[in-house]
């Protein structure tokens, strides 16, 4: 418990101070000549509490010459070093954007090459499905790779007033769904320590590579994030906590992107799993019925939604000035069709692809995607 804690410190120090750079970066009086300066000062204020926590930890250490007030030392030390790092990340980001362009240090043109190249044939992969309504080719390439270019005026109103624009928009979501895939189909392989870890960075390498093809949104790089390090722990014979994985990860990804901070989807990525490792547990336990009982399921599937809603209810409204009414019904129905039809949809346009797809797999993909449409222009009408 006291590691978890010191866990959470740290990464809350971290993000105020990345968020406080990044505020300080964005006003109109901030230039590139004072974001250099603030820069100087930051690293060098930020090396000398390193280095002063090197000492304090060293004397502390040593019981000779261990001051009484380490502890006290410590406590104050660790949390501004964190503080001032978040400013460093901020304010150098901010340094560096401003005196290159975003192409000064692109990725290798193989690399990129690739990433296009699967990226489009992926998209063309969807679109050669041959459903009788291109709607469901347009909905389907939103779910499975983020690409919303054909979708209708009139589907992405449906799901943005219906309070369902989380599922069209890719995001941890959808990996998690591909993650789920790829557990249960590496499983087959068998459970043996050299199976598992090679399960393991196949997983991770799929689910990266996935990302980058979709575009590498903020919550997409949250969920890899989530994945990596949860297998990363399964290889190492550690055990995962949730809220440490968490905490970790926000770390990493503002180590990475500091302006990811100012983000609405990485703020509310984060924020609805927040709602899901603190809130979703306590509610779930109010029912205590078995599994496959479809009540508890009902219960357990409102206990996520309202877990999420919780945190990122309020973000939205101050983000978007709005608040989704019927976002209890809309996750009821839509997220587990949603849910299905990726799954359907995926392995539709793989048969599809290889030539082997039963045309009444194509006919059940499609009539799913008109009904989550119907669906949804129905929850939008109400009042």
């Amino acid at each position: 418990m006291g590691v978890e804690r010191d866990i959470a410190g740290i990464a809350l120090f971290f993000i105020a101070g990345t968020a406080a750079g990044e505020m300080l970066c964005r006003t109109e009086f901030m230039s590139l000549s004072c974001a250099s300066s603030a820069a100087t000062v930051i690293f060098a204020v930020t090396a000398a509490l390193v280095f002063l926590l090197m000492y304090i930890r060293y004397r502390h250490l040593n019981p000779a010459t261990a001051p009484t007030s380490g502890d006290r030392y410590m406590e104050f030390i660790i949390p501004a070093a964190f503080l001032m790092a978040g400013l460093s990340g901020a304010t150098a980001d901010f340094l560096c954007c401003g005196i290159r362009s975003h192409d000064a240090f692109p990725p290798s043109a193989s690399v990129r090459n690739a990433v296009i190249s699967n990226s489009e044939s992926f998209k063309a992969a969807i679109d050669a499905v041959p459903f009788g309504d291109k709607d469901c080719n347009a909905l389907t390439k939103a779910l499975l790779s983020g690409d919303k270019s054909d979708v209708s005026r009139e589907i992405n109103s449906a799901f943005r007033d219906s309070g369902a624009s989380h599922i069209l928009a890719l995001s941890g979501m959808h990996l998690g769904v591909l993650y789920w895939i790829l557990l249960k189909v590496t499983s087959v392989f068998g459970n043996f320590r050299a199976v598992r870890n090679v399960r393991s960075c196949l997983v991770i390498l799929i689910s990266a590579w996935y990302t980058l093809i979709t575009g590498a949104s903020a919550s997409l790089v949250r969920a890899l994030l989530f994945i990596t390090l949860n297998e990363a722990a399964k290889m190492a014979g550690r055990e995962t906590r949730p809220m440490n994985i968490f905490f970790i990860a926000l770390v990493i990804q503002l180590t990475i992107a500091p302006s990811n901070v100012m983000g609405a989807g990485f703020q509310l990525s984060y924020l609805a799993m927040a709602g899901i490792y603190l809130v979703y547990p306590k509610i779930k336990s109010w029912y205590p019925g078995r599994r496959g009982n479809p009540l508890k399921w009902l219960w357990d599937t409102s206990a996520l939604s309202i877990s999420c809603q919780i945190f990122t209810g309020p973000a939205v409204w101050l983000i978007f000035g709005t608040f989704p009414k019927y976002f209890l019904l809309t996750n009821l129905i839509a997220v587990p069709l949603s849910t299905f039809i990726m799954l359907l949809s995926a392995a539709v346009t793989f048969l599809h692809h290889i030539g082997i797809c039963p045309a009444f797999f194509i006919s059940a993909a499609e009539e799913s995607a008109l009904l989550l449409i119907d669906i949804l222009g129905l929850i939008s009408a109400l009042p």
